[in-house]
């Protein structure tokens, strides 16, 4: 295993034979040993992805800023200024611009979005598999199994989206309903909480159906089924152990979206300067993107053990 730390794999069996003999004799790793951090090379590889389409977003909001004030003494160090005087300045003279440019950025992260599906299922492939001999499986069969599998992830992507809107609409009109009617007795500011209270109910309820889309993405990969029945299956696994799954995918962002608020307050204090301070925000901003991924990847890991856990007695 060229000096890594060995791991336990074992022949797959059912429908995930078929996987193995299309991606050149891949081997299912026993369900412990489905680790994110046996794999930093594939984290490395979403690095690389998520920072080319960061990249193709921001290049060309970044040629329109040194077009307008690339001849200033002081750079783009007035758009930082207290009060966005100068931003919203600009904002206003260059609108056009302006627009185009994000226009285009929209573009790029909703295609960017639906191709994401490929180097996602890739890292899965490679949490789940190491090629016969080897201790990995390798990125040009983890990206072939990526392509093949992105319809049934982009199907699963729909079905779980719809009932995430479903289930947000319904509770949206559920709290405005509550609050109309306790309104007159509760009072305003009473009837209003319950409004909240009963909207982040069907927010957690929509959140756990994105848990189940992760369980499905896993079920895809461990045992090449289509969209229908993947969602199926995850929310099978899912109904297994509900709250330890969602705690696992709950933690996990909360601790990625605190990192964020982070990066975010030190940005904010180091402002709009140059130098050491831009190095070290440059280097805070990669470390957080990093941080993310690892998270995003130790969950996938935890849904494909989960998956991989309760279901491989009773496969599909």
């Amino acid at each position: 295993m060229s000096g890594a730390a060995p791991v336990a794999y074992r022949a797959a069996s059912g429908p995930s034979l078929e996987l193995i003999r299309r991606q050149d004799e891949l081997v299912l790793l026993t369900t412990p040993s489905m680790r994110a951090r046996r794999n930093p090379r594939a984290i490395a590889g979403m690095w690389v992805w998520q920072t080319a389409l960061a990249l193709l977003a921001s290049l060309p909001a970044a040629g329109l800023v040194r077009a307008a004030w690339g001849g200033d003494p002081d750079g783009d160090a007035p758009l930082w200024a207290p009060g966005g005087h100068a931003l919203v300045d600009w904002l206003w003279h260059d609108f056009h611009g302006v627009r185009a440019v994000f226009g285009a950025a929209e573009l790029v992260l909703v295609a960017g979005a639906i191709l994401g599906l490929v180097p996602t299922t890739a890292l899965m492939i490679e949490i789940a598999y190491v090629a016969r001999g080897r201790p990995r499986a390798g990125i040009v069969r983890a990206l072939a199994g990526g392509l093949r599998a992105m319809p049934s992830m982009a199907l699963l992507a729909v079905l779980a989206g719809l009932v995430q809107v479903v289930v947000v609409g319904l509770g949206a009109a559920l709290g405005y309903g509550v609050e109309h009617w306790t309104h007159a007795g509760m009072g305003e500011a009473r009837a209003e909480q319950l409004e909240g209270l009963v909207l982040l109910a069907f927010l957690a309820v929509a959140s756990a159906f994105g848990v189940a889309q992760d369980l499905g993405r896993a079920a895809i990969v461990r045992f090449e089924v289509r969209g229908f029945r993947a969602f199926a299956l995850g929310l099978r696994a899912l109904r297994i152990a509900p709250l330890g799954l969602w705690w696992s995918w709950a933690w996990r962002g909360f601790v990625g979206l605190l990192l964020v608020v982070v990066a975010g307050v030190v940005a904010g204090r180091l402002g709009g300067r140059g130098g050491l301070a831009l190095v070290v925000l440059g280097l805070l901003h990669q470390c957080v993107v990093v941080a993310r991924i690892a998270l995003r990847a130790s969950w996938l890991a935890r849904a494909l053990r989960a998956v991989d856990g309760s279901l491989r007695r009773a496969p599909p």
